[in-house]
């Protein structure tokens, strides 16, 4: 067996704290398609220096607040899903269908103070089940970000999310047991960006850490606690006006809490590509690499592989928009079945405002999972479609309407299902 391989916590990442998975790091089996049990993405920190909650702080509405010398702006909300789900545990025969009425309120809070952005989002999740309650849930998320501008060529972000969940029965390779698998996860982010913004060079050094742990049906779950530890740089050199080529090393430890565990390894990334701003109407973001993964037990064999992530926008009209994403990365198992899924995704969604109050979606995605050191590959269909009306500013409503297909080598994990939610969305 190889030496445990860990990397030094810097100080900069214990004022991030602990954070939510990364992608490479902590995928998990595709479960149901409901968003059942699914907490909303946290916030996102940008790579152009710029903090997502910059470009949310452009929403109308909010709650302007005075505190002591501090101006906080507050925006609440609250969405109702009624959602009918013909498949809730994903088996392959003798399904069970329900009824799941989803209720998430949230409240955002953001200052700005001296070129500093900062924001805090809470959001519970309560999931109630009409007939299974048992699949009942109560979904805590809290996501924290500090965007610092410290000169003209100097920035940095903070990022800390908590997340207090539940993984739907049926969405992993774990047995089914009487309840959902609870867990709780927290991830820490530090970004120092060094550049000016326009400059024809700059780079971004990230340092994160995750940990996930589960609280419950211990004989199953014990053995998928787990954290990482990622330490990356991304290099941009412009070489048009619009146009960005990009270099990104990534080096991650994913460790196991259980001392028998033999999944510890050790990933590390490099992807090449470029960002750019065609034209008006095209714009996008393309990297291609190679990512090699590294067990700490031998007998787990090694593996090296291409990988690539891509987002590309495509606005025919300025009330129609196209987007395609592509990736290709490793990630975690469940159950003990195989080393690790090498998974390929591609989604394209289409985005059309109809007036100023009808906006429609919709949604396709093809994705495989390749397990590795087993003879078993899943291949998994989505389509979507959805509706919104804007009644007023801050009131939406509409529908929506997922199938999803998967068809795998063990026929025990093939399953389709339906979902079909009615939704209302107010905010401030």
């Amino acid at each position: 067996m190889r030496k445990r391989r860990h990397m030094t916590s810097l100080p900069l990442l214990a004022s991030a704290g602990m954070a939510a998975l990364t992608a490479t790091a902590y995928a998990q089996q595709p479960g149901p398609p409901s968003s059942a049990g699914m907490p909303e993405p946290a916030i996102q920190y940008s790579p152009s220096g710029q903090a997502a909650s910059q470009s949310v702080a452009s929403q109308t509405g909010g709650i302007t607040l005075r505190l002591m010398d501090t101006i906080v702006t507050v925006y609440p909300s609250l969405k109702l899903d009624i959602q009918n789900n013909d498949n809730i545990y994903s088996t392959p025969r003798n399904t069970t269908s329900d009824q799941i009425l989803v209720l998430t309120p949230a409240v955002r809070l953001e200052t700005r103070q001296s070129g500093n952005t900062f924001s805090l989002r809470l959001s519970p999740t309560i999931g109630q089940y009409q007939k299974h309650t048992s699949e009942n849930y109560t979904n805590y998320n809290a996501n924290a970000l500090a965007d610092f501008n410290l000169g003209t060529r100097l920035r940095a972000a903070l990022k800390l999310d908590h997340l207090d969940g539940v993984d739907p029965r049926g969405s992993t390779n774990n047995p089914l047991s009487d309840t959902p698998d609870h867990y709780r996860q927290t991830y820490g982010q530090a970004i120092v960006s060094y550049g000016a913004q326009g400059a024809q060079g700059r780079i971004d050094f990230e340092l994160g850490k995750m940990q996930r742990n589960y609280l419950n049906n211990r004989a199953t779950t014990a053995a998928n606690d787990r954290g990482a530890d990622d330490l990356g740089a991304t290099f941009y050199w412009r070489v048009g006006p619009k146009t960005s080529l990009i270099f990104q090393g990534k080096h991650s430890v994913i460790g196991y809490s259980l001392p028998s565990s033999t999944f510890g390894s050790v990933e590390n990334l490099f992807q090449v590509g470029a960002a750019w701003e065609a034209t008006a109407k095209t714009s996008g973001t393309f990297k291609f690499g190679v990512v090699k993964k590294n067990f700490e037990d031998a007998t787990r064999g090694d593996s090296t592989a291409v990988s690539w992530t891509g987002d590309v926008r495509w606005s025919p009209l300025t009330y129609s928009h196209v987007n395609l994403m592509l990736n290709r990365a490793p990630a975690e198992t469940t159950g003990g079945i195989g080393n690790f899924i090498d998974r390929t995704s591609t989604t394209a969604r289409w985005t059309h405002d109809w007036s100023s109050r009808l906006t429609s979606e919709a949604l396709a995605s093809y994705s495989t999972d390749k397990y590795q050191g087993v003879a078993r590959t899943d291949n998994t269909q989505k389509f979507g479609a959805k509706a919104t009306y804007k009644m007023r500013r801050w009131l939406n409503f509409g529908a929506d309407y997922t199938h999803t297909a998967r068809d795998s080598d063990d026929n025990n994990f093939n399953y389709k299902s339906n979902v079909f939610m009615l939704f209302v969305y107010a905010t401030l």
